[in-house]
C-alpha cells in the first residue's frame, strides 16, 4: 500500500500496473486529507471566532462599522464574527464570498449533517459531494435535516456523486414538501 502523504515523491514512468493503481488510490486519499485539513482550520477560525464581537471591551458599535455576529450556515450552527470571514480569506487566498460559502458548508456538516461529515473525515466520500448536500439542504430546519443525512450518510461512499445527489434532492423535498410545492 503507498503512503499517500509521499505520493508526491513518485515518478510515475517508473510505476508498474500495480503501482499506478496504487498511487491513484494514494492520490485520492491525499487530495481528500487536504481537503478535510482545509475545512478544520475554517471551522477552527469560525469556533474562536463565535463570541458577540459586540460584547466585547471598546466594541465598535455596527451602525460604525463594528463587527457582529451572522449566521452563515444552516438552521442550529453556531454564528460567528463577520468580518472575521474577511481576515480567513485573506490568508486562504480566496474571495470572502467563497470563504463565507465553505465556511457555512462546513458549520452545516459539523453540526446538521453529522453522520455525513463522519465519513467526509474519514476520507470515506468525496468533500465536494458532501458540500453540494449542504448546499441543497441548508434551507431545512435542524428536524428536518436529519432524513437528509441519514439517507445520504448511507449512500455517499457507495453510489455515484450523481446518484447521491439526486437522493439528496429527493430527501430535501421529503424532509419539506410545502416548501417543494410553493417553488414548483
Amino acid at each position: 500500500m503507498f503512503d499517500y502523504t509521499q505520493v508526491m515523491d513518485v515518478r510515475v514512468d517508473d510505476l508498474d500496473a500495480a503501482g499506478v493503481l496504487a498511487a491513484s488510490e494514494a492520490v485520492v486519499r491525499a487530495r481528500r486529507a487536504a481537503q478535510v485539513q482545509d475545512w478544520l482550520l475554517v471551522l477552527a477560525w469560525a469556533d474562536l471566532h463565535g463570541e458577540d464581537p459586540q460584547a466585547m471591551p471598546g466594541a465598535v458599535p455596527v451602525r460604525y462599522g463594528g463587527d457582529r455576529l451572522v449566521e452563515v450556515g444552516g438552521d442550529g450552527t453556531p454564528r460567528v464574527a463577520d468580518l472575521c470571514v474577511h481576515e480567513l480569506a485573506i490568508a486562504r487566498g480566496t474571495h470572502p464570498a467563497s470563504t463565507r460559502s465553505t465556511m457555512a458548508d462546513v458549520l452545516d456538516l459539523r453540526h446538521r449533517l453529522p453522520l455525513v461529515w463522519d465519513i467526509v473525515v474519514a476520507l470515506g466520500a468525496e468533500p465536494w459531494v458532501a458540500a453540494k448536500v449542504a448546499r441543497m439542504s441548508r434551507s431545512l430546519d435542524r428536524e428536518q435535516v436529519g432524513l437528509v443525512d441519514a439517507a445520504v450518510a448511507a449512500a455517499i461512499g457507495a453510489l455515484a456523486p450523481g446518484r447521491v445527489l439526486g437522493l439528496a434532492e429527493a430527501k430535501v423535498i421529503e424532509a419539506d414538501t410545502a416548501a417543494h410545492a410553493a417553488r414548483i
